[in-house]
């Protein structure tokens, strides 16, 4: 269970104690008791009768009630009646029906109805007995409330210890403690301790831990120890996924570095952020590891951590999609070195140090412990880099190298750039931009691929042409490659018309080339010239509402680019490194943005568009109401499909009110050369205010590479009343009548409670995969749940 609220709660409840006095929050007064405690009159002692004439009460605590006196154990008590009120020199106010001073002890004991207010904050209780002495409370039958906390406890005292002559080394140590949320009298839970203790580091420790609902115990510890911070103490993960059977995710974080302080034996200045990870899964075994992360490193420019997991698996050929596997090591692992540190700063530029290091045992270890990051990119790249970065400059020293032989990857061993943004020259109108690049470039199959080429060609017969092509792609591939290409560009303007030429050269050189190929060069020439143009009107008289809008301006910006490249084309057998990767989208057609260097051929491409924008006047500024981009490109030399033109496409995005927006983007073939169709698009829709809708809808036809697709997703969220709510979660794919993902969960609202249970079915084509999801929480502290997943990512 996660504990982490309960540390926090504590912390912030019970620990910014001033001058080792009682706590802070408000509640109202008792009925029974002054409307304002800083309205209580001041101590009214007899001046008939002195009980102690040789003692006198401390002024820094004053008490008023109708006083008494008697001897109790050889003792002088002072006695004060018929609803007394106390108060110390810190601001603490007291309340209740009795109090007793004794004397010879120093000690004043109040009971009955107490209740203690400091700065906002209530206790009430039994009884409570104030130390004149050391002026610190401690407490019998306490109970609290700082919102949305109550506590209670049998007794609460604070130990002070004094460093450097101030008394901030506080611990609060409280016995047969219970805290909840549930404001009634008769709450549903408790999170109880025998012993509860705070200590200065906020860290707390609980000895004979239970969680109660009603009178049942449902959860125990015999002792816990845990940080306040979220990332240290103990974190269970239970769950469930169909390849990995019931699992149990065990973490503990600890803080390493640092120096211990002798006197508190707490570590200090600690700097190193661990995670202990024990992962036991029924199907698989017992996985170890260890994570750290430096906290120096705060930043989000820079972030630094080490990651270690192992696991030997009982099962290793134990597949999540149903593909087949076989011969997988069972001695599985990763380590992750990831950071991003910066070194030093000069007047002009800044220095950093990037390192993205990923060592795996195999290529399934991804898809088996970690899916969601297997989706996201299952073939991690490893490199380190050293940058300088100034306003105009960036220079990178890079190398990528290869951990994992079981990935198709290159290396550049090592590979140094230097980027000039653009820039102008000398205050002229003229713009600078170049990209000049230096290194050592290979790329390598897996190993399976070279098994498998080896293995095709020894069935074909000699003189087959097809050993010829399994040849050259079993052939060293690497080679050096020096390339550079710099373009200069002057933006004018001539009344509402924006003119840009442009003109740019560049050279690419391959030397010590591996393989059936030999060194060679290009020089590349481009030319480009960007049009366009603005115009626009106001329609302020459209007024509506209901669709957001308050007056309306239409602008229009026609645009039209022409790009020339003319350059010595690489031979069909070369191995190219930076080369294309399929898409959907249109290329780049500026040299300087186009990053497959090895892919550079001639191309002549006229772009033709228009956008469109509809503003309106929304909480005292302009709002992008909707939004359309249509363009075409024409080709005199298409490099890629020997088209005449492309889709016509068009990017629309309309956002007319906080309940409904669209996200649309489609391309379509106008004449007979242009060859595929896609229509992605995105809706999220709140007809009423308890239920909401994202639709999403991808289709793709005819693409030369990419498999034709027609899929459809639907979210759903239906807060039927303040109690129940249902979830559910579709994705179809049309093309194969196939529903590829079914998910249903149901929430319900226990009062003091939320909880969540859910199921979910994920066809695989090869293998189905099921699951089911459930979470529980308390209402009133998001953060304290039971991160229970059950076969979900």
């Amino acid at each position: 269970m996660n504990l982490r609220f309960i540390l926090f709660f504590l912390f912030t409840t019970l620990t910014p104690y001033a001058q080792n006095e009682l706590p802070i929050p408000v509640i109202p007064l008792p009925e029974d008791s002054p409307t304002d405690p800083t309205d209580a009159p001041e101590p009214i002692l007899p001046e008939d009768r002195d009980p102690t004439p040789s003692v006198t009460m401390p002024n820094h605590f004053k008490i008023t009630g109708q006083p008494g006196f008697k001897i109790k154990d050889g003792r002088q008590i002072a006695t004060f009646s018929g609803g007394i009120s106390a108060r110390t020199d810190t601001g603490l106010q007291a309340f209740a029906n009795r109090a007793d001073w004794d004397i010879d002890n120093q000690t004043v004991q109040l009971s009955g109805n107490v209740k203690i207010f400091q700065d906002g904050l209530i206790y009430r209780g039994a009884s409570a007995t104030y130390n004149l002495k050391t002026r610190e409370f401690e407490t019998a039958n306490l109970r609290t409330g700082l919102d949305p906390i109550l506590l209670q406890a049998d007794n609460l005292r604070i130990e002070n210890k004094t460093e450097d002559g101030k008394n901030d080394q506080r611990t609060l140590i409280s016995e047969n403690a219970g805290i909840t949320t549930h404001d009634v009298e008769n709450p549903d839970f408790w999170l109880r301790a025998k012993k509860l203790t705070v200590l200065p580091d906020n860290t707390v420790i609980f000895k004979d831990f239970t969680f109660e609902i009603g009178d049942k115990k449902y959860f125990w510890l015999p002792y816990l120890v845990q940080p306040l911070d979220e990332q240290l103490g103990y974190l269970p993960v239970p769950g469930a996924r169909t390849n990995l059977g019931f699992f149990l995710k065990n973490r503990y974080g600890i803080m390493l570095g640092g120096h211990t302080n002798p006197d508190t034996g707490q570590k200090e200045d600690a700097w190193l952020l661990s995670h202990w990870h024990a992962d036991l899964y029924t199907s698989r075994g017992l996985g170890l590891g260890l994570d750290l992360f430096d906290t120096r490193l705060h930043s989000e420019d820079q972030f630094g951590f080490l990651k270690l997991q192992h696991l030997y698996d009982f099962d290793p050929n134990n597949t999540r999609a149903g593909i087949p596997r076989s011969n997988v090591n069972p001695n599985r692992y990763r380590a992750n070195f990831t950071h991003h540190l910066h070194l030093f700063d000069t007047p002009t530029s800044a220095y950093h140090l990037d390192a993205n290091l990923t060592l795996l045992s195999d290529e399934f270890y991804l898809e088996d412990f970690d899916p969601t990051q297997f989706q996201l990119n299952r073939a991690p790249d490893n490199y380190l880099a050293f940058t300088r970065r100034t306003p105009n400059t960036f220079t990178s020293l890079n190398t990528r190298i290869r951990l994992n032989d079981f990935y198709q990857t290159d290396t550049r061993l090592p590979e140094l750039s230097h980027d000039f943004i653009r820039q102008p020259i000398f205050n002229s109108p003229f713009l600078y931009e170049s990209q000049t690049s230096l290194g050592l470039y290979d790329e390598h199959l897996t190993y399976l691929q070279k098994n498998s080429l080896r293995n095709e060609a020894l069935l074909l017969p000699l003189g087959d042409p097809r050993l010829a092509e399994i040849n050259n792609l079993l052939d060293d591939r690497g080679f050096a490659r020096f390339h550079t290409y710099h373009e200069l560009s002057a933006p004018l303007k001539f009344g509402h018309l924006n003119v840009t030429p442009r003109l740019g050269a560049g050279h690419t050189n391959y030397f010590a080339v591996q393989g059936q190929n030999s060194d060679t060069s290009n020089t590349h020439l481009s030319l480009g010239l960007d049009l366009s143009t603005k115009i626009s009107k106001a329609y302020p008289h459209i007024q509506n509402k209901k669709w957001g809008l308050n007056g309306l301006r239409h602008t229009i910006q026609p645009y039209t680019s022409l790009s020339y490249l003319s350059t010595n084309e690489l031979d069909s057998t070369f191995h190219r490194i930076d080369r294309l990767t399929p898409t959907t989208r249109p290329r780049p057609r500026q040299v300087g943005r186009f990053t497959a260097i090895d892919d550079l051929q001639n191309w002549s491409v006229l772009r033709l568009g228009a956008r469109n924008h509809l503003l309106t006047k929304r909480n005292g500024t302009t709002h992008q109401w909707l939004t359309l981009d249509t363009y075409l490109d024409a080709f005199i030399d298409d490099p890629e499909f020997n088209r005449s033109f492309s889709n016509l496409y068009n990017d629309l995005r309309w956002s007319p009110v906080p309940w409904l927006e669209l996200e649309l983007e489609t391309q379509f073939p106008l004449f007979s050369d242009s060859n595929f169709t896609e229509v992605a698009a995105g809706l999220s829709y709140q007809p009423i205010s308890d239920l909401e809708l994202n639709l999403s809808y991808r289709h793709l036809k005819n693409h030369p590479i990419l498999r034709d697709s027609d899929r459809v997703e639907l979210d759903a969220f239906w807060r039927i009343n303040p109690y129940w709510g249902i979830g559910t979660r579709h994705r179809f794919e049309l093309t194969d009548s196939t529903m590829e993902l079914q998910q249903y969960s149901l929430h319900h609202d226990f009062d003091s409670f939320v909880g969540s249970i859910g199921f979910f079915h994920r066809n695989n084509r090869v293998e189905d995969e099921y699951g089911l999801m459930l979470s529980f929480g308390i209402k009133e502290i998001p953060s304290l749940s039971l991160p229970i997943r059950l076969g979900t990512e």
